[in-house]
C-alpha cells in the first residue's frame, strides 16, 4: 500500500514539473499590416511650380514569433516593405526578408546576453532607434551584454561588419556606415522620478578617399566617438516633466578629419489637465562655417536615431545642414474621449552660420518655419488610424539651402509646401 502511494506521489511530482515547465514557456505569433497613403507637395524640400505633387501608397507587413522561457527569449520577425505597384501582379521576385532575428539568454541574476539582428533603442532615440515611422525600420547585427539590478542598468554592445566571407582583410563597402561599432550605455535613478543616463559610442569607419590602396589590406580604421547623456525628470506627482540632452563628438571621420561636433537639447512638458498637455523645447546641432579653412568637422554627425521624430515631421532638416541647426518649437496634445487624440506643433528653424549652396548661392540663418498636425483614432483593439497634415513656411534662404536657387538674380517659383498622409496600422495576435 505504501509502495502504491509512493508511486502516486512520484507521478504527481513529475507531472507537476512537466506542467510548470510547459506553463513557464510562452509562444506569441503576431503580425502587422500597415498601409500608408502620402500626398507630397513640397515634402522634405519645396517643389517647383512646374511640377505636380506626388501621390503614392506604401505598405509594411511583418510576421513575428516570440518564444519566452525562464532563461531564454527569442524573436524572429519577417518583413516585407513595398510601394504599391513596384512589383508586377505576377512577379516571382522575392520581397520578404528578415527584420530581426535574435536570442537573449540569462547568464546570471541581473545579467543576460543578446545576439543577432536586433533594433536598438536608447534614451531620447537620437543616437539609436528603431523608428516606427520608417517603412523598413532599423536593425543592427550586434552582440549585446545587459546588466540590470535594482535601479541601475548597463548595456555593452559590439558589432563587426563584412560584405561577405573573407580569408584576408578586404575593404568594407559601408552599407551600415560603420565597419566596427562598440557602445556602453549606463542608466541610474538618482531620485524618485529623476534618471541620469550616459552613453559612449566608438565607430570604426574606413577611409573612403583612398579606396584601392594597399592600406585597405590591413585592418586600419578611423575611430569616430560620440558620448554624452540625458537627464530626465518625470513623476506622476508633478504636472511638469523635462528632458535635457547633451552629446559630443571627437575622433576622426572617414576622411581622417578631426571631429568636434555637439548636440544639445531641452524639452519641457506640462500636463494642463488629464486630457491636455503642452510642451516647449529647443534643439541645437553645431555647424561649420563656409569661410573656415580648418579641416575639423564641427557639424554634428548624424547617427542611427529616429529621423521623423525630431525637427519637424516634414523632414526638411532631419539631417542638419553643414552650417548646423537650431530648432525652437512648441506643441499641444489633447484627448477627446477614449479613442481620439490630436497633436499640433510649430517649429522655427535657423542655422548656426550663414552658408552657400552647391551653386555658391549665399543664404542667411533664417530657414523658415513649419506647422504639424496629427490625429490618432483607435478603431479597435488591433487597429489605429492616423492622419496628418503639415505646412512649411519657406523663404529665399530655404530655397538656397535646399539647392533650388541656382542664380543670384532669379528666385524660382515654387508650389505651396505641404504634405498630408493617412496610415492604417493593424496589429493582430494570431496565437
Amino acid at each position: 500500500m505504501k509502495l502504491v502511494l509512493l508511486h502516486k506521489y512520484i507521478i504527481v511530482f513529475v507531472l507537476s514539473l512537466v506542467s510548470a515547465t510547459a506553463f513557464s514557456q510562452t509562444v506569441v505569433i503576431d503580425g502587422e499590416i500597415r498601409p500608408r497613403v502620402e500626398y507630397r507637395d513640397g515634402y522634405s524640400k519645396p517643389l517647383l511650380e512646374a511640377n505636380d505633387p506626388g501621390v503614392f501608397t506604401i505598405q509594411r507587413t511583418r510576421l513575428g514569433m516570440t518564444f519566452t522561457s525562464a532563461i531564454l527569449t527569442t524573436q524572429i520577425t519577417l518583413q516585407d516593405a513595398r510601394t504599391y505597384g513596384q512589383n508586377a501582379n505576377a512577379s516571382a521576385d522575392a520581397t520578404t526578408g528578415i527584420y530581426e532575428a535574435w536570442a537573449e539568454m540569462l547568464l546570471a541574476q541581473g545579467g543576460s546576453f543578446k545576439i543577432g539582428r536586433q533594433p536598438l533603442n536608447y534614451d531620447d532615440k537620437r543616437l539609436f532607434s528603431s523608428p516606427a515611422w520608417s517603412n523598413t525600420g532599423t536593425a543592427h547585427d550586434v552582440a549585446l551584454f545587459k546588466y540590470n539590478i535594482n535601479d541601475f542598468q548597463a548595456h555593452l554592445g559590439l558589432a563587426y561588419n563584412n560584405n561577405t566571407l573573407i580569408s584576408s582583410e578586404a575593404y568594407y563597402n559601408p552599407l551600415s556606415n560603420y565597419r566596427y561599432m562598440g557602445f556602453l550605455w549606463l542608466s541610474k535613478e538618482l531620485a524618485k522620478g529623476l534618471t541620469l543616463t550616459a552613453i559612449g559610442i566608438d565607430e570604426g569607419v574606413q577611409d573612403t578617399v583612398s579606396v584601392g590602396l594597399t592600406y585597405h589590406k590591413k585592418v586600419s580604421m578611423n575611430h569616430a566617438y560620440t558620448f554624452g547623456g540625458n537627464l530626465k525628470f518625470q513623476s506622476e506627482a508633478s504636472p511638469v516633466s523635462a528632458l535635457a540632452t547633451a552629446y559630443f563628438q571627437a575622433g576622426n571621420n572617414f576622411k581622417e578629419n578631426k571631429m568636434n561636433g555637439k548636440m544639445l537639447a531641452l524639452k519641457v512638458d506640462y500636463k494642463i489637465s488629464n486630457t491636455i498637455a503642452a510642451n516647449i523645447g529647443t534643439d541645437y546641432f553645431s555647424g561649420d562655417s563656409n569661410g573656415t579653412t580648418d579641416k575639423t568637422q564641427s557639424n554634428f554627425k548624424k547617427l542611427y536615431g529616429a529621423d521623423h521624430t525630431f525637427n519637424g515631421i516634414m523632414d526638411y532638416w532631419n539631417t542638419p545642414l553643414t552650417q548646423g541647426l537650431l530648432d525652437y518649437y512648441g506643441g499641444v496634445t489633447g484627448k477627446i474621449g477614449k479613442n481620439l487624440s490630436l497633436e499640433g506643433a510649430f517649429h522655427v528653424f535657423n542655422t548656426e552660420f550663414s552658408g552657400k549652396n552647391k551653386k555658391n548661392i549665399a543664404f542667411g540663418k533664417d530657414l523658415g518655419s513649419e506647422f504639424d498636425f496629427i490625429m490618432n483614432y483607435k478603431l479597435n483593439t488591433w487597429t489605429v488610424l492616423q492622419a496628418g497634415w503639415c505646412k512649411y513656411f519657406s523663404n529665399n534662404n530655404t530655397l538656397a539651402a535646399k539647392d533650388i536657387t541656382t542664380s543670384s538674380t532669379v528666385v524660382p517659383a515654387i508650389r505651396n509646401p505641404q504634405w498630408a498622409y493617412v496610415m492604417l496600422t493593424i496589429k493582430p495576435k494570431f496565437l
